[in-house]
């Protein structure tokens, strides 16, 4: 695991923990979920090719 990754998993821990301490618990399988989606994939958001987008002018 980077430390990027380490670092990232600290923080989510401290803001969950910070929570519990204020008095705004969350149950296991929503911290699970939590963690889940933070560690998908991101995607790179790319815009398409002039040609790809369909809207080419037509001829009159």
């Amino acid at each position: 695991m980077s430390l990027k990754d380490r670092l990232r998993v600290a923080m989510i821990c401290g803001v969950l923990q910070l929570g519990v301490l204020t008095g705004v618990p969350m149950r296991p399988e929503q911290i699970q979920a939590l963690m889940d989606l933070l560690n998908q994939p991101k995607l790179a958001h790319t815009l398409p090719a002039e040609n790809e987008d369909g809207d080419e002018p037509r001829e009159p």
